[in-house]
């Protein structure tokens, strides 16, 4: 049985959706525009310094982020992919 996680994604009115495969740790981008697909692949592939919750309501800790490294990585990184690419993350549409 495959472990994967899929996220669908948007990006000036098109759609797609980010895919992560647990066994392999890789991240896999489904997007026909190949120019926001890149744009999209870029920011995962990079390596991001990100203040997360801590234990406390106001502790909160830089934590260095590689998508590919697992689901929950990936999830971090794609809180932040608006405010860097204008990729929209539609985490409440269901992905098949």
């Amino acid at each position: 049985m495959q472990n994967n996680f899929k996220v669908a994604v948007q990006y000036n009115n098109q759609c797609g959706y980010i895919e992560y495969d647990e066994e392999s740790k890789s991240v896999k981008v489904v997007f026909d525009n190949v120019a926001t697909r890149q744009i999209i692949e870029n920011y995962l592939a990079s390596e991001h310094v990100i203040r997360v919750a801590g234990e406390g309501l106001l502790d909160f800790k830089d934590v260095t982020i590689r998508a590919a490294e697992s689901a929950e990585h990936l999830k971090t990184a794609l809180t932040r992919i608006w405010e860097k690419t204008g990729v929209h993350v539609d985490w409440s549409r269901p992905v098949a």
